[in-house]
């Protein structure tokens, strides 16, 4: 078990995401970066230097948009699977999947009041049966209701690094981890707590988890308000 919290670092003006992760004590627990040329979306994870995972999309980036990811050991054993999806910016406690007919009723007020949704990240075993997911709290749900987009695009181009989103990471119906984005401006930095008590085998399955919403979550930001 990691030493927590974990703080995950990235440069600003890095062309592929170099992440670095330390503990509490500042000691480099895992790198994790994105492969550029691939056919597939690819994020390799080492620590000391050697492989320890890697998390792959399961489609085609050449010719699909990637939104499920396998999480391998380095001996090719499937950890578990994380899939995209978008929250309903009207449900902001539960997180669950909704039945179809509350989930069309979602849509619909939502496009009513113009609201956003956000995007959120499944945390699946092997099988593919949820186990948790990693999504923004609730005051980062509504902050987006907010309309800072045009504001913030009148101001200097990397403006967006100071939006400073939440998120939860959750097995069943318990809050595991809670990350928080920070205020920084040469390197993205993310501070993830513990909450809640997880087993060891749990948690390279919600760390990379992690990693792979950071990967994206950063680009998301920059594409809302930049």
């Amino acid at each position: 078990m990691y030493r927590y919290p974990l703080t995950f670092t990235f440069p600003a003006f890095s062309v592929s995401p170099q992440i670095t992760v330390r503990d509490a004590g500042g000691e480099v627990v895992l790198s994790a970066s994105k492969k550029l040329i691939s056919s597939k979306e690819e994020i390799n994870v080492t620590a000391g230097g050697k492989p320890l995972y890697q998390i792959i999309s399961q489609e085609n980036r050449i010719t699909d948009i990637p939104s499920n990811w396998d999480i391998k050991t380095a001996d090719g054993s499937t950890l578990g699977v994380v899939d995209d999806d978008f929250l309903s910016a009207i449900d902001t406690s539960r997180f669950i999947p909704n039945s179809s007919v509350s989930m069309l009723a979602d849509m619909n007020i939502q496009s009513a009041l113009n609201l956003r949704s956000a995007k959120m990240y499944w945390i699946n075993d092997a099988t593919g049966k949820h186990l948790g997911f990693v999504a923004p709290d609730q005051k980062s749900l509504i902050a987006m209701q907010l309309p800072f987009g045009n504001f913030i695009r009148q101001l200097p181009a990397l403006f967006f690094r100071f939006i400073t989103p939440s998120y939860h990471v959750r097995l069943g119906e318990e809050t595991m981890l809670f990350m928080q984005k920070k205020r920084t401006f040469m390197l993205d930095t993310y501070v993830l707590e513990k909450r809640g008590n997880f087993s060891d085998a749990n948690e390279p399955l919600l760390i990379n988890s992690v990693l792979l919403a950071l990967v994206y979550e950063r680009q998301v930001l920059k594409d809302m308000y930049s």
